[in-house]
């Protein structure tokens, strides 16, 4: 929230928004950097206040806050998702509790998401812009350097060259080389560390990282997360080395079930129902990997990775709008290679994740 509203992090400050103001205690360093967004021309009335040395001041601030809370009626949204801890912390429960009981508090987290998950002009840029930096990195770097290794019989782990990928934003010269058309590369920053799985043993949560294990000729899973002025884009590769028709036929029903979902994604579908529909697609054209598909297509994607709200997932009851950013993620996990040709390609799985945007009115657009 900080972030979507100020372009930065300020830990250990309380927020209150009432319908005529927006309160604001901060440290006196905090403070003194947000006190000129008080006399902004035409700007929302904000009040910043410090937190300060001084203890019975400081209980003075803390009562004057709760009154606004009280005095803005007996109904107060929270964000109930956020852990808090410290002295401000502890100042304010200290504060505020005796004032709870008569107090009705609600949790505002999905209302707060459906802002921030619909994105404006410059929010889009940067999406795209992070999106392109995915491509560049999957495209220009990772399958060079895995076919590099492959061909020329080279022995590597998936956690280094996984390391290896980390490591082109800090290299002038190759993020120059891979990245000539974004503006600010001190803006970009990696959401997650790159992943790379094979040999046998995967995992498809969005923060899973590289096995100690060596890179191996069979199937290799790369996922990339990447952030441009805070917005977050992904993609995952999935590529097949010496594939069995089994095998090929099994990804051409991802790539197909892509197509599609890309035209179920218009503004108005609700997120499970096109969780649902690609849940049957799959249930009709191929039974047998029913039980092999995700539980979860996608996420709505920002300033977070994912909001936790926004889901292309059963029971998801939010619907999809216009320039809503969203990571496409599908899915075959834990199958069996019945004509392996060594133990370590015996198990497999398969992601195809794209970075889309919701349109007005056409099917969503991969920005990957």
């Amino acid at each position: 929230m900080q972030m979507w509203l100020l372009g930065y992090e300020f830990p250990n400050t309380l927020m209150i928004f009432t319908k005529e103001k927006i309160y604001i205690l901060a440290s006196q360093k905090k403070a003194k950097i947000l006190q000129p967004l008080q006399s902004v021309a035409d700007g929302v009335s904000l009040e910043v206040l410090v937190h300060g040395k001084d203890a019975d001041k400081n209980k003075e601030t803390f009562r004057t806050l709760v009154s606004v809370i009280t005095g803005n009626g007996s109904s107060v949204g929270v964000l109930t998702d956020d852990a808090t801890d410290g002295k401000i912390v502890d100042e304010w429960a200290a504060a505020y509790g005796p004032e709870k009981a008569a107090i009705t508090e609600h949790s505002v987290n999905r209302f707060v998401s459906s802002v921030l998950a619909v994105k404006e002009g410059s929010e889009l840029e940067s999406e795209k812009t992070a999106a392109a930096m995915c491509t560049s990195a999957m495209q220009d770097y990772f399958i060079d350097e895995m076919a590099r290794t492959f061909d020329e019989g080279k022995s590597i782990s998936n956690e280094k060259i996984a390391e290896k990928m980390a490591n082109v934003l800090v290299n002038d010269k190759l993020a120059k080389r891979l990245f000539p058309k974004v503006p600010i590369l001190d803006m970009a920053e990696w959401t997650a560390h790159p992943s790379v799985q094979s040999g046998g043993k995967y995992d498809l949560s969005p923060n899973a990282g590289s096995s100690s294990a060596q890179l191996h000729a069979g199937t290799v899973v790369c996922t990339l997360s990447m952030r441009y002025f805070m917005y977050n884009a992904s993609i995952s590769r999935t590529f097949m080395i010496d594939p069995t028709p089994e095998q090929e036929s099994n990804y051409s029903l991802l790539l197909g079930l892509h197509k599609k979902m890309l035209g179920w994604m218009r503004p108005g579908a609700v997120m499970g129902e096109v969780y649902a529909k690609a849940a049957e697609h799959v249930k009709e054209s191929r039974p047998d990997l029913v039980d092999h598909f995700s539980k979860s297509c996608g996420w709505v994607t920002g300033i977070e990775m994912s909001d936790g709200v926004n889901e292309l997932k059963t029971g998801c009851t939010e619907t999809l709008k216009p320039n809503m950013v969203l990571v496409l993620r599908l899915g075959l996990e834990n199958m069996t290679n019945s004509k392996a040709a060594d133990k370590l390609s015996k198990n497999y799985t398969f992601q195809l994740i794209d970075t889309v945007v919701v349109k007005e009115e056409s099917d969503a657009v991969v920005v990957t």
